[in-house]
């Protein structure tokens, strides 16, 4: 797990991030509630789950996919702290970090 950690942080600078990125109707980021994001999006496309240690806390990593996009939420004790938007190019191809992120 803690791989897949490391994984995910090597990737986060080639993904948009931002405080806040739309999610269907819904502007959603930084500090929203994890009850907030699931009223206002439903259940995400997948859900990660990466045990804490002494060094980081438990989080959850919610990927919801759109036809045009591709949108992670870091949850910690149920709060985003993290949110970021990978555009999607049409008809399927995108770089390889969007293809790695969306299995």
């Amino acid at each position: 797990m803690k791989r897949f950690a490391l994984l995910l942080m090597s990737l986060l600078p080639l993904a948009a991030s931002a405080q806040n990125v739309l999610l269907g109707r819904s502007l959603v980021g930084k500090g929203d509630s994890a009850t907030a994001i699931r009223a206002a999006a439903g259940e995400p496309s997948r859900l990660d789950h990466i045990d804490g240690d002494d060094t980081s806390p438990a989080m959850e990593i919610w990927t919801y996919r759109f036809a045009d996009k591709v949108v992670s939420l870091w949850i910690v004790d149920g709060k985003v702290v993290q949110a970021s938007e990978e555009r999607v190019v049409a008809g399927g191809s995108g770089t390889a970090a969007q293809v790695r992120e969306a299995r």
